[in-house]
């Protein structure tokens, strides 16, 4: 299973940085998760990578934020996804925009997205957030868009017996590391606030990431 980060706070060359998040999952099927900021961006960076709206099947939106939606339109207008998941908490005018262009799933639990591909139901209460985690021959891959409930609480609210390999994303200013120790592959991006000290704390596990990085699982 392959993830490809297409929109991030960091860029590789001929990749555009900017303030939000968006990955995509190449598996059996093509699961975009979070759409980023700025339309404009997304459609440079999966032009760069080569991807096209037409080819994905299905988008996951991890929450309600701009900065994690507002690609959504240029993401589900171009003839791809049939099916946009988001959660009860989103807003009227998100629902709109998004039922305007697909179909809207409305996630109230733990779910598979895709074959391999499972979200985690809302978790949190003062904002709630859905992560996606993949089933991968390596062990379960966690996928955050910020991490708001905190890192700890998308973790348990994975339902696998498969041991945890990674989690990847948004981390925000998760700060409780001993939640993290064991876990073979750390790769935080956008909003992670302790970045460096996760870098320090974890060297043989850290891995640094941006819009245009490529990973295999």
């Amino acid at each position: 299973m392959k993830i490809r980060i297409l929109y991030d706070n960091r860029a590789l060359e001929g990749y555009r940085a900017d303030w939000g998040f968006a990955c995509l999952v190449q598996g059996e099927e093509a699961v975009l998760f979070d759409t980023g900021a700025d339309p404009a961006v997304l459609e440079h960076n999966m032009g760069a990578a080569g991807v096209n709206p037409s080819d994905l099947h299905k988008v996951v939106l991890s929450h309600d934020h701009w900065d994690h939606t507002g690609g959504v339109a240029y993401a589900a207008g171009g003839g791809g996804p049939t099916t946009v998941y988001l959660l009860p908490s989103f807003s009227p005018e998100t629902r709109r925009s998004v039922r305007a262009r697909a179909e809207v799933r409305e996630v109230a639990d733990a779910c598979e997205v895709a074959p391999g591909v499972h979200s985690t139901g809302p978790v949190g209460r003062r904002i709630s957030e859905q992560a996606v985690w993949l089933d991968t021959e390596r062990g379960v891959v966690l996928i955050t868009g910020c991490a708001h409930p905190g890192v700890d609480a998308l973790m348990y609210a994975i339902r696998s017996t498969k041991p945890l390999y990674g989690v990847l994303g948004g981390f925000h200013g998760f700060h409780r590391f001993e939640a993290l120790r064991g876990t073979p592959f750390l790769a935080p991006c956008h909003c992670t606030e302790f970045r460096s000290g996760l870098a320090e704390e974890f060297p043989d596990s850290f891995c640094d990431v941006a819009a245009g990085s490529e990973l295999e699982f």
